[in-house]
């Protein structure tokens, strides 16, 4: 054989290996980054993955929808797909929009000659289309996707032996758009929604899946717009998926700057433009949505906090990645901690006559740093409440030595028959509060005690694992806003949502809490039967 044969060979040996790839892109798939690949190895019945643009996040649940619904797997992950593939199924994908997701970007990830990557086609850092020919019908995208229903049906072949046809899947798409009520029917073996769907949706699609025990699939970008509502989000998927003893929820955070099938260098000149909390969403796939929340800088999870900087950050290499200064710290407000009996303790109470009484009791430490012990909620009256109140103190040995009420609600009238207050009720019952200073000041005040302290490089305040609508609470509240609020200014109104526990402790930064204070000069509530000096 001449050069020039052997030269034509090899160039149509070339041929038929890119060919092959063009047609059967799903065995050639490798996950984005090491977080990526968790999508294809979780049990969990609900995936959250929260991921910056880019990320791969929604690219990653299509190649396990399509994997196990035509019964061809990646190659690197064919053990894992193999463990879950059973035969073939019935997929549902619900989009923002049909006519800006649908056919400009989610069919073209599917269609096996539309080429999708930063290289060129065939390149390195990119894919074809993740549908094999061979598993459309009669290998023809036009007989496999209905129009009319939107649905697209592939055969699903025998992972095992290829040859043998085991029947056919549907991934049928659905849109943001489209009221829940149309979605009450068939059952579905997973369903991914691509960006935040509406929360009717969601609950929809738990029912859908029930009957075969299916999964759903979210893969998402936090919305920096703080008009969008993602609390459900929050309370349904993230903070679950948080909790590694819950094996039936998983939340990820995909990286964009670990995709790497991206050109980086692109990424780095574009994030050099993002101040950090648009890098934290962008890139990183974090929560940091709740740009209106009254006091950002809560946290219950472990958080790094730049002093130079003077704001949160996610340190590289140990530095702030803003200013380079290896003066940092991590924090967080949320711990496990023992009451000192020997603390003065300040105890808040909000009355309502319409829902539970709230309350809670925070000590001040010798440095005037704030401790939240316990809370506690009650529906009765005030005598339920006192009860309650005298064994939650003598529990953990409480130095009580001033107790705070809700002025609006403490000097409104507990009954229109009498014209009572509440706080007269509350005297009369055990428990005399003062009429608290209702000001903003506190806010902004408990917010500098949210800082970590450059001395100690700890918080000021800190609430008890215990205190679970505490914690809630304080990451929900939040300022009332326009409804389209990238055209208007905040309103400096707090919305009444989340406000109970919150607005106690204003109550309390307002008074301004001292050790000294509070231990010495503080008229000292004194009750028959109860240790001088305490409660």
């Amino acid at each position: 054989m001449t050069d020039d044969e052997l030269c034509n060979l090899a160039e149509k040996v070339i041929d038929l290996g890119k060919t092959e790839r063009q047609e059967n892109q799903i065995h050639y798939y490798q996950p984005a980054s090491d977080v990526a690949r968790i999508i294809h190895t979780s049990d969990a019945k609900i995936i959250g993955a929260g991921g910056g643009n880019r990320s791969s996040k929604t690219t990653s649940v299509l190649v396990e929808i399509v994997g196990l619904s035509t019964g061809l797997f990646p190659d690197c992950l064919r053990d894992e797909f193999r463990k879950k593939f059973r035969g073939p199924i019935q997929n549902r994908v619900d989009l923002v929009s049909f006519k800006t997701v649908l056919y400009a970007v989610m069919l073209p990830k599917l269609q096996w000659w539309s080429w999708n990557g930063v290289d060129e086609p065939g390149g390195p850092r990119g894919h074809w289309g993740w549908i094999p020919k061979s598993c459309l019908i009669d290998e023809s995208w036009d007989k496999s996707w209905s129009e009319k229903t939107h649905t697209l049906t592939v055969l699903c072949r025998n992972p095992d032996s290829p040859d043998e046809i085991l029947g056919k899947s549907i991934i049928q798409f659905v849109s943001h758009d489209v009221a829940a009520d149309t979605l009450a029917s068939g059952t579905f073996h997973n369903i991914l929604h691509d960006e935040a769907p509406p929360f009717a949706h969601w609950r929809e699609h738990e029912s859908r899946v029930m009957e075969v025990g299916g999964r759903l699939f979210l893969a998402m970008t936090w919305p920096d717009d703080p008009a969008i509502s993602v609390d459900w989000i929050y309370d349904e998927i993230y903070e679950p998926g948080q909790d590694q003893n819950n094996p039936f929820v998983e939340w990820l955070e995909l990286n964009t700057a670990s995709n790497q099938f991206l050109d980086q260098q692109k990424v780095i000149d574009q994030a050099a433009r993002w101040d950090e909390q648009t890098k934290a969403v962008r890139l990183r796939g974090q929560p940091i949505r709740f740009s209106s929340r009254i006091h950002p800088e809560f946290t219950d999870t472990s958080t790094w906090w730049s002093f130079k900087l003077g704001k949160p950050i996610v340190p590289v290499n140990g530095l702030c990645p803003v200013t380079g200064s290896n003066d940092i710290a991590e924090y967080n407000h949320v711990a496990e901690f023992d009451v000192m009996p020997s603390w003065p303790t300040v105890f808040l109470l909000d009355p309502h006559p319409r829902k539970p009484h709230m309350f809670s009791w925070v000590t001040i430490d010798p440095s005037d740093d704030l401790w939240q012990i316990a809370e506690g909620e009650i529906e009765g009256d005030p005598v339920d409440v006192r009860e309650y109140v005298d064994r939650i103190e003598k529990e953990f040995s409480l130095f009580t030595v001033m107790r705070i009420m809700d002025p609006n609600m403490g000097a409104s009238p507990a009954s229109s028959t009498r014209g009572i207050t509440w706080q007269n009720e509350f005297d009369t019952a055990g428990l005399r509060c003062e009429l608290a200073d209702d000001s903003s000041v506190g806010r902004a005040r408990l917010n500098q005690y949210l800082k970590p302290d450059p001395a100690t490089h700890r918080p000021r305040f800190h609430v008890h694992a215990r205190c679970v609508t505490t914690i809630l609470q304080m990451k929900r509240y939040a300022w009332d806003e326009y409804k389209r609020s990238a055209e208007k200014d905040k309103k400096q109104v707090a919305k009444a949502k989340y406000d109970d526990y919150c607005t106690l402790l204003k109550y309390l930064m307002n008074n301004n809490p001292s050790f000294s204070m509070l231990q010495q000069g503080a008229p000292v509530i004194t009750r028959t039967g109860k240790r001088h000096g305490g409660y």
